[in-house]
């Protein structure tokens, strides 16, 4: 593979990356819900409780972001923070109901977006990049300082 075909790679995905968070943003009308803090709700319901920096270390976000959307989405009522009772300099974050609620909406609007951009793509095609996509991530999780 040349050097110029692979280095097309970080522009197509930043590409879809920022186009997305534009049509998330645009088109999700929940209340305090933009398209970063929609993705760190996605990834807290997946997890029965996790910390900010388990986020901010899975998503590859700063910390100091993942604090201001986190007090965002607590006023929300999206999430709850709770402080460790064993070590109080641990705080747990949960999911609530109506954050649950809003990762349904989430969902839905993510699936009918990439069903738009993904068109008459085959799923075994779909499944391949998404396979080989996750397995980059992982090692570019080697060039975080």
């Amino acid at each position: 593979m040349s050097t110029v075909r692979t280095n097309e790679l970080g522009k197509y995905i930043g590409v879809l990356h920022r186009l997305f968070q534009i049509a998330i943003s645009r088109e999700l009308t929940l209340p305090e819900l933009n398209a970063t803090n929609a993705n760190f709700l996605l990834f807290i319901s997946e997890h029965d409780q996790v910390t900010a920096k388990q986020i901010a270390t899975e998503l590859a976000i700063n910390k100091g972001l993942v604090s201001r959307e986190l007090t965002r989405l607590e006023a929300a009522g999206y999430i709850e923070r709770q402080t460790d009772a064993a070590d109080h300099r641990t705080t747990w974050v949960r999911i609530t109901p109506l954050g649950l609620q809003a990762c349904q909406t989430i969902n839905d609007l993510m699936s009918r977006l990439w069903a738009q951009v993904l068109g008459a793509s085959d799923q075994g095609s779909v499944e391949t990049v998404a396979s080989e996509l996750d397995l980059w991530s992982k090692r570019a999780e080697d060039l975080q300082p």
